[in-house]
């Protein structure tokens, strides 16, 4: 049987615990996370694994495709959600590029 599990990444470790005391009556076993090495499934999550180097970069060319698109569609759909996801992608485009792994 599966446990849910939500990983909390915020600033201050005790937001984690915040959280976790609101989910405790709303969703009674799951499990809030303050870093990945919390999770007691950490070793064969997918999800919390680097990717390998041709999925990073492959991740990596979509996020810089998107980017393109959202840039040279902007003037046509005047949409402030737009132009936030445009700045968001580009930020996490440049956070990947940073690091590497």
């Amino acid at each position: 049987m599966h446990q849910n599990c939500l990983l909390v990444t915020l600033p201050k470790p005790q937001c984690a615990s915040r959280v976790r005391q609101l989910l405790h009556d709303q969703a009674p076993g799951c499990e809030v996370l303050g870093q990945p090495g919390d999770c007691s499934q950490a070793a064969s999550c997918r999800w919390l694994r680097a990717l390998p180097p041709h999925q990073a970069g492959e991740v990596q060319a979509l996020l810089r495709d998107a980017v393109e698109v959202l840039e040279q569609t902007r003037h046509a759909f005047k949409s402030a959600q737009l132009a936030q996801l445009r700045k968001r992608t580009m930020r996490m485009l440049e956070t990947l590029s940073e690091n590497p792994e």
